[in-house]
C-alpha cells in the first residue's frame, strides 16, 4: 500500500523558522511571507498531523511535545536532502551545499584563515559558516546537528560522535617576557605548578589534567585567575597576571612580536590529542569532506616543517573515507 504524505517540505521548513525564532510575526519578516500565509501553512501542518505543535501565547509561541518531537525529525530530515542535494551535484562535478565549522579558540588565525582561503578558491559554491567555541560546547554542537565538522580534542565521553584523530600535539607553559621562565630552553611540570596559573573554568579538560598532576605530587593547583577567553588569556600573559598552558601555535604571533614566550614542558611532557568531528548518526557531505582534506593536508604540512610541533596521527597519503 503507496504511504501518502499529508505535509510538504515547505511546511516543515516554516515550522522550523517559527519554532526558531518563536514568534510567528518573526518567522514572517525573516521568510518574506505575509504572516495569514504562515499561520495557514502551519494549521494544515497541525490539521494534518491531528495535533498541535505550538503553544501560543502573549509573547510569541512554544512547542508542544509532539512539536519538540517534530522538530528533530523535521531539521534532521531537511538536513538530509540538503546533503543530499549537493552529493547529487556533486557527482557532476560541482560540490555545493553548507557547511558549518566548528573550532576551538586557540587555532591560530594565520592556520584557520589559509584553510578558509583554499577550500573558498577550491569550491566557491559552498556556504561555509565558521563558529568558535570551547571544546565541551563544539562536542555538544556536534551532536545535536549544529555542526557539520568540528576540529577540537578527543574525548572518549561522546560514544555518538565519529573523531579522527590529527595530531598528538605538545603543549607548552607561555610566560611574560623577560621573567626567568622565559630565558628556559625548557621547564619541568614541577616548577610550572608552582607558578601562578591562569586557566578556563572547571570541567575543562587541560585544568583536570593539571588538577590531577597536581594532586599526584601533593600540591594544590596555584590557580590565580580563571578565563575562558582565549584572546584574554594570553593578553593577561603579555601584561605579566600570571601563566598559562598552551599549544605553541597559539601564541606563534605574539611571540614573533616578543610579547610572550612558550616554553616546551617536559618531565613529563604534556600532550593534547587533536581531532575532527563529525556526527556519527549523519554521514558527511561531499562539501564536509572536501574542508575535512584540506585540513589535513595544511595540518600535515606543518607538522612535516617542523612549524606545528606534535606527532602526525594519520596518513597523509591515504585517501579520507566517509
Amino acid at each position: 500500500m503507496p504511504f501518502q504524505l499529508n505535509i510538504d517540505l515547505r511546511q516543515l521548513n516554516t515550522f522550523l523558522t517559527v519554532a526558531d525564532t518563536g514568534s510567528f510575526s518573526r518567522a514572517s519578516e525573516k521568510l518574506f511571507i505575509a504572516q495569514p500565509a504562515l499561520s495557514r501553512q502551519i494549521r494544515m501542518l497541525e490539521e494534518a498531523l491531528h495535533t498541535d505543535v505550538f503553544v501560543r501565547h502573549g509573547r510569541g509561541v512554544v512547542l508542544t511535545a509532539a512539536g519538540e518531537l517534530l522538530y528533530e525529525r523535521a531539521r534532521t530530515l531537511l538536513q538530509s536532502l540538503e546533503r543530499t542535494q549537493a552529493d547529487v551535484t556533486a557527482v557532476a562535478g560541482e560540490v555545493t551545499g553548507k557547511v558549518i565549522l566548528g573550532l576551538i579558540p586557540t587555532m591560530t588565525h594565520a592556520f584557520t584563515g589559509r584553510i578558509i582561503e583554499d577550500y573558498r578558491k577550491s569550491f566557491p559554491q559552498v556556504s561555509l559558516a565558521i563558529k568558535s567555541a570551547m571544546s565541551s560546547t563544539l562536542h555538544r554542537m556536534a551532536m545535536q546537528h549544529n555542526l557539520n565538522l568540528a576540529i577540537t580534542y578527543m574525548s572518549s565521553a561522546h560514544k555518538n560522535l565519529r573523531y579522527l584523530p590529527l595530531l598528538e600535539e605538545r603543549l607548552y607553559l607561555v610566560s611574560p617576557i623577560n621573567t626567568k621562565e622565559s630565558k628556559l630552553s625548557e621547564i619541568a611540570l614541577e616548577e610550572v605548578l608552582d607558578l601562578p596559573l591562569m586557566m578556563p573554568e572547571e570541567k575543562h579538560g587541560l585544568r583536570d589534567s593539571l588538577e590531577i598532576q597536581a594532586n599526584q605530587r601533593g600540591k594544590p593547583l596555584n590557580l590565580v585567575m580563571e578565563v575562558s577567553a582565549w584572546p584574554m588569556l594570553t593578553d593577561m600573559v603579555r601584561r605579566g597576571l600570571g601563566y598559562c598552558i598552551l599549544p605553541a601555535p597559539a601564541v606563534h604571533e605574539m611571540e614573533l612580536r616578543q610579547e610572550v614566550v612558550a616554553i616546551p614542558i617536559t618531565d613529563p611532557k604534556i600532550t593534547r590529542t587533536l581531532a575532527l568531528v563529525t556526527p556519527i548518526d549523519i554521514p558527511p557531505s561531499v562539501a564536509t569532506m572536501k574542508l575535512a582534506e584540506i585540513i589535513m593536508q595544511h595540518i600535515a604540512s606543518l607538522v612535516s616543517t617542523g612549524a606545528w610541533d606534535g606527532k602526525l596521527l594519520f596518513d597523509p597519503k591515504e585517501p579520507l573515507n566517509n
